[in-house]
């Protein structure tokens, strides 16, 4: 029987294939800008498509619902040791950022008619007042990602009988997310290269100030 725990789990899967393919842009871009929108654009063959994007949206879309209802539900029957505060926090973070990250993109892309390429992150890290919410938001959304994939990573090596792997299975992914946070927010902030943002989106900045 698919129970939504169960779904949730295959799901993240899934979700954790676009994941790859998403940080290998932001990872590129250390190379610069032409270097990341290169990468996109040959990564968007794959999953922005007439018939991967509808499924991979809605996918997303039920992943931050059952996702709220499991962490309610989880809190609900209380929480009882540290691992379980890590991964409900770790969720919950993840939840937000989801939410807001696909809201942002809607209105990104399909309202303001935007090309959702190395600019779209980087003007909201261009500068005041923006990077004083952005900075955080990257930082604690990337970390919070892994470090809730770490949670399950651990749990499925405890239940197929791997203890002895767990806990460097948890560390391992929270401490890959806190260096990918970390490069991804240096890259976006033009520290490794100059930034000049386009006109287009100096106007998009604009429309919110």
């Amino acid at each position: 029987m698919m129970t939504p725990l169960i779904f949730h789990r295959w799901n993240s899967v899934f979700l954790g294939l676009f994941i790859v393919l998403h940080f290998a842009t932001h990872l590129t871009g250390v190379f610069g800008i032409q270097a990341y929108n290169d990468m996109q654009s040959a990564l968007r063959v794959i999953y922005r498509n007439p018939i991967i994007e509808p499924v991979l949206l809605l996918s997303a879309i039920l992943q931050i619902g059952i996702g709220l209802m499991l962490l309610i539900r989880k809190t609900r029957r209380g929480l009882r040791g540290r691992w379980a505060y890590t991964q409900v926090i770790s969720g919950f973070i993840v939840l937000l950022f989801l939410a807001q990250h696909l809201s942002a993109l809607a209105l990104a892309r399909w309202i303001d008619g935007l090309d959702t390429n190395f600019y779209w992150p980087a003007s909201v890290m261009s500068g005041a007042p923006f990077i004083w919410y952005f900075l955080p938001y990257y930082f604690l959304g990337i970390v919070a990602l892994f470090t809730h994939l770490g949670c399950g990573v651990r749990l499925a090596l405890l239940r197929s009988g791997h203890r002895h792997y767990a806990a460097t299975g948890f560390w391992g992914l929270t401490g890959l997310g806190l260096a990918m946070a970390v490069i991804i927010n240096l890259t976006l902030m033009g520290v490794f290269f100059e930034i000049e943002l386009p006109a287009v989106w100096i106007t998009y900045l604009q429309s919110f100030v």
